[in-house]
């Protein structure tokens, strides 16, 4: 098993950028699906191919690594199943992807369905159980208190940006640094619309992901004011100083924190699924749905302004 239903894994958005020479050059063919078609693979090629095909650099160095180490699982899909369950999946992924490279997809899951290999569904109604059980949301405040002197200035703001949007980590921290670089260069008016008090992360194809993407983030003009001013912010740095002082941390539970304290001030799921990036496929948000957005950023901002005190930010 290895990861939803159906053989789609989800895929970061469409960007350009270049791995560099950490790979070793292929010189000779590979060939693949022998009894379905002979196929040359040339992995310099593929790995040009998968720069331009995904913006997350480190998705694509996985995606090509994986490909180059087990392409014989193109071949024989069985041989998937000699590894363990985590490192399953994003074999399968890869072969996946690169199966479509080759115009081989189809052919390629009828191979997977006669070995009987299936993506893995980890979103059980069990799985979903545990998660809202293991939720600690009444100690996210004492937390955040605690964690203030261990963080920089720059890192204490990001942490605020982050409870208020509800952005999940990478989507934050790209946002963060977007609104540094973008006022730098005066084009933050291309980002953030100042008249509704909001970052406009549709216009970049960086936060379109499949099936995780942002779309829109209420922050008032102060925290952008103040963004604009501070330094970048990466998550290395905050993750090594917190491993060394042996700390948990907790940033995505900011992210729930956020959808359900919207929930229960007031705003309804289908909005709150709209501010977390997703869009119910049901015939009333797609077709019904109306909300004046002066109006929803109003509301919006005077919930994160509440959410703020109770996080003992302010």
């Amino acid at each position: 098993m290895a990861g939803g239903e159906g053989f789609e894994p989800s895929t970061p958005n469409l960007g350009v950028h270049t791995f560099g020479n950490k790979y070793p050059r292929f010189n000779s063919a590979l060939e693949v699906l022998p009894s379905l078609r002979v196929l040359e693979l040339n992995f310099d090629e593929y790995k040009l191919f998968l720069a331009n095909k995904y913006a997350n650099r480190q998705y694509a160095k996985a995606q090509f690594s994986n490909a180059s180490k087990y392409s014989e699982c193109l071949e024989n899909p069985s041989k998937m199943l000699s590894f363990p369950e985590s490192k399953r999946k994003n074999i399968l992924k890869a072969m996946v992807c690169l199966s479509k490279y080759l115009g081989v997809y189809e052919e390629y899951k009828s191979k997977l369905k006669s070995y009987g290999i299936k993506w893995s569904n980890e979103d059980t109604a069990f799985n979903g159980f545990l998660a809202i059980f293991n939720h600690q949301h009444d100690t996210l405040p004492q937390y955040v208190e605690e964690i203030q002197p261990i963080l920089h200035d720059n890192e204490r703001l990001f942490l605020r940006f982050l409870a208020v949007t509800g952005l999940r980590k990478n989507e934050a921290i790209t946002s963060f640094n977007m609104i540094i670089e973008l006022n730098n260069k005066e084009e933050l008016g291309n980002y953030y619309n100042s008249e509704l008090n909001v970052l406009e992360h549709f216009k970049h194809k960086v936060f379109l992901r499949g099936t995780k993407n942002a779309y829109i983030s209420f922050v008032p003009k102060a925290m952008i004011n103040q963004i604009c001013n501070s330094e970048p912010v990466t998550y290395n740095a905050i993750h090594c100083r917190f491993m060394r002082r042996k700390l948990k941390l907790r940033l995505k539970e900011l992210r729930s924190y956020n959808n359900t304290y919207l929930r229960k001030n007031g705003v309804i799921s289908e909005l709150v699924d709209v501010l977390a990036g997703r869009v119910p496929k049901t015939v009333f948000c797609r077709h019904y749905l109306a909300e004046t957005m002066k109006a929803f950023s109003t509301q919006i901002l005077t919930i994160e302004r509440e959410l703020e005190k109770v996080l003992l930010f302010v």
